[in-house]
């Protein structure tokens, strides 16, 4: 009975239910004294919304292409013209399916990277995730980490404020300021680079040391010194880089002082600003790249604004989701939360 029920909870659309109508009260009763059953909001949905997110979680999160829909030989505007079309179908605020915000979060994740020139060559070459740190491809790491344990420990991670990719051809491919907790049993791993920025931690009671085990010494400045001398030549190193940067970094979205003569971008004609005898000694074609390298890096920076965008108004909709009713406001609040960095994406089409 219990199965029954879950299958009218997951499955039936509200006009075609499972269990017979006499039931669907007994069926309600079993599945609220059944703590450890998920309990979905009973909402209308139709066979062809049911369809499209029943599609979508038949495919493992990294198996971007059978995702969209697509051939792994598609172009760039067949890959957007699906995920446009599929998006519409699957969006939450159109589709009242209980699992269409996840199956929508997938979604998200393909256009992500195919929608990537970027991403999309990496995941052509290696068939991993080019946003993860572990390349594993959505799932557990080679390194046996995973988001989740049997045993009840759960894994976190958390991002330092450095460039990660100037930080790791620094220091070696780690990832800075990441830090791994084990709730099971209080150790928790920090790490800062390569030895010897990476340094171990025990939470919770501490066993007593042993009676024939020597105390460690406590470490001088000089050693500690020592210990962060590369951080200080890569901050040294950076600081050198800027005071005699070429036109990597001469310009500005936002006039100023030092940046005061307006030029656009070839294609999206955005305007951005450099010193008054920045084309001084340029050539026509030297002048052209330096243009799509600004547009090319606005253009990135708005993508990375937008995916955040789109995972927090997410995450308000997961939080308004409850158990047995939706927090109305909370779901009017996430639906109506700006998100100026995608309007402008939409605005040049490029989403």
């Amino acid at each position: 009975m219990i199965l029954l029920c879950l299958q009218h909870q997951l499955n039936a659309p509200a006009h075609q239910p499972f269990v017979p109508e006499g039931h669907l009260f007994i069926c309600h009763w079993i599945l609220i004294s059944h703590k450890s059953l998920p309990i979905y909001p009973m909402s209308s949905y139709t066979a062809e919304q049911e369809k499209v997110v029943v599609r979508i979680l038949s495919h493992q999160p990294h198996q971007y292409y059978e995702i969209l829909g697509v051939s792994k030989t598609a172009s760039d505007g067949d890959i957007k013209k699906s995920y446009r079309k599929i998006a519409l179908k699957l969006h939450p605020d159109k589709n009242s399916h209980p699992r269409a915000s996840e199956a929508f979060k997938q979604l998200n994740k393909a256009w992500e990277v195919l929608g990537d020139p970027n991403k999309k060559t990496i995941f052509d070459q290696t068939g991993s995730d080019p946003t993860s740190r572990f390349g594993s491809g959505g799932s557990a790491s080679s390194s046996g980490f995973s988001p989740g344990f049997s045993n009840g420990n759960t894994f976190h991670r958390a991002q330092g404020g450095f460039d990660e990719d100037i930080f790791n051809m620094f220091f070696g491919g780690h990832q800075p300021g990441a830090t791994f907790s084990f709730g099971g049993n209080g150790f928790t791993f920090q790490q800062f680079g390569d030895s010897p920025f990476a340094q171990f931690q025990q939470r919770g009671p501490r066993q007593p040391p042993r009676k024939n085990q020597q105390p460690q010494p406590e470490q001088d400045i000089a050693t500690t010194l020592k210990q962060l001398a590369p951080l200080l030549i890569f901050l040294l190193v950076t600081l050198i880089a800027s005071a005699f940067s070429g036109d990597g970094h001469d310009y500005s979205m936002k006039p100023t002082s030092k940046f005061s003569l307006k030029r656009e971008t070839p294609k999206y004609h955005v305007p951005f600003y450099v010193q008054p005898l920045f084309e001084k000694d340029k050539s026509a074609s030297k002048l052209r790249r330096f243009d799509s390298k600004v547009e090319s890096e606005y253009i990135q920076d708005k993508k990375t604004m937008c995916n955040r965008e789109h995972m927090r108004r997410n995450q308000m909709m997961d939080e308004a989701q409850g158990w047995f009713s939706v927090d109305e406001a909370l779901m009017n609040q996430a639906k109506a939360m700006p998100m100026p960095h995608c309007h402008e994406l939409q605005k040049y089409g490029i989403i």
